[in-house]
């Protein structure tokens, strides 16, 4: 798909979601006679209850992303050849493996469905120092894999390809071995011999898209059923970064949506009686969003 057609699916300029959602909650309240739902004398209906309680939707960032530089030495480390694709990279860049984790929390047990992110390295700078995303995961490579719903942790091996085991990985305290079971069919780990990682997912019938690779921002759209349900969500880039690039500052949005169909039938037909800006928001799926600005120089 080209990059250039990756757009967030609701725009939330201008929008102040907990502030929208104490409007629809006094709305709700004023509404809620007519649905059974207290009289109209009430302060507070049960619809406005459980709309104020979405406030407590948590989607967001970590407050830092956790980079590691790739260099010949990570290779020796983790009893690895040097591979021919970073022999070719590092001529002209450092390599780093960059992770940016995302924690989510949705109240009412309603998981969130969606999730669109976009990061972008050093934006507005001169193109010609900017860094590039080599390698992303998830990919789209590994989404049957992220279908079965089983533990996934992948890997960066020796030629910068992000590889994957299914199963319970047992780490064995006091040493780097580690065994993994019931391989998942893609390119098979060994142990913990790795360049980074692992990153372990468990979802649901996620269905991933993304930008390319070779940009100097990358984009991630991945859906699923009740698959972000109080879980974190990694989202890795392996980036080239060229050698004269002395500052490297990342920018990052992400919206967390969950389906308009979870909701009550009251609430969905209560919702419905609002105004356009309102039941616009909701049939979205009432979209919680994060933005961050990391200056990861100190960690290059």
């Amino acid at each position: 798909m080209d990059p250039e057609s990756f757009e967030f699916s609701f725009d939330m300029g201008g929008i102040d979601r907990d502030r929208l959602l104490a409007e629809t909650a006094e709305k709700l309240s004023v509404l809620g006679h007519h649905y059974g739902d207290g009289k109209s004398g009430d302060t507070e209906s049960p619809l406005a209850a459980l709309v104020k309680e979405l406030q407590g939707d948590t989607a967001e960032f970590a407050k830092s992303p956790v980079v590691q530089r790739i260099t010949e030495a990570t290779f020796a480390g983790s009893k690895l050849q040097i591979g021919g694709r970073f022999k070719e990279l590092a001529r002209d860049h450092n390599l780093y493996c960059a992770s940016f984790p995302i924690y989510f929390h949705p109240k009412r047990g309603w998981a969130f469905n969606k999730l669109e992110v976009v990061v972008e390295f050093n934006p507005g700078a001169d193109p010609l120092t900017r860094p590039k995303a080599v390698r992303i995961l998830p990919e789209k490579e590994f989404q049957t894999l992220l279908k079965t719903g089983m533990r996934l942790e992948f890997g960066l091996n020796e030629e910068l390809d992000f590889s994957a085991k299914s199963g319970l990985l047992e780490v064995q305290a006091g040493n780097a071995q580690a065994s993994a079971h019931a391989q998942a069919g893609a390119k098979a780990t060994t142990g913990l011999n790795l360049l980074a990682g692992p990153f372990t997912y468990r979802v649901k019938k996620a269905k991933i898209d993304h930008s390319a690779v070779g940009l100097e921002k990358v984009f991630w759209r991945v859906e699923g059923a009740e698959f972000f349900q109080e879980s974190d969500f990694p989202l890795v880039v392996v980036l080239q970064v060229p050698k004269a690039t002395k500052e490297l500052k990342v920018a990052g949005v992400l919206q967390a949506y969950r389906y308009f169909s979870f909701l009550s039938a009251d609430l969905q037909d209560a919702i419905a009686e609002l105004g356009r800006r309102f039941r616009a928001f909701f049939e979205a799926g009432l979209p919680k969003q994060d933005k961050q600005m990391w200056d990861i120089t100190g960690l290059m």
